[in-house]
């Protein structure tokens, strides 16, 4: 019993000190209003396409006149667009190349 005990609290330890890394930066947080949620798709899209993730080279877009005229839409942007960028630089996402590495070689 008390080495089960110990494992559990191993996992338990190791589970707290990861938890940021286990986070999706592009789920909005629940509880949002539908601005909040679209500025945030916005704003992780374009993060990722600033940071160079592959396959967003033209997913990026924010909606100037929300973003100007809407609180929610501008705070889920913006939040979303630092969490995805950063995201990208932490751990940078490639595409691979048709017959490249693992591919087929002729």
């Amino acid at each position: 019993m008390q080495r089960h005990f110990r494992i559990v609290l191993v996992a338990l330890a190791w589970f707290a000190t990861c938890a940021d890394t286990l986070v999706n930066p592009q789920v909005p947080p629940p509880g949002q209003s539908d601005a909040f949620k679209d500025g945030y798709v916005d704003g992780c899209r374009t993060g990722f396409q600033d940071a160079g993730r592959d396959g967003f080279q033209l997913a990026g877009r924010r909606d100037e006149k929300r973003y100007d005229t809407m609180a929610d839409y501008k705070a889920g942007f913006d939040q979303a667009y630092k969490a995805c960028f950063e995201e990208e630089k932490r751990n940078p996402r490639m595409m691979g190349n048709p017959g490249g590495v693992g591919g087929r070689h002729r």
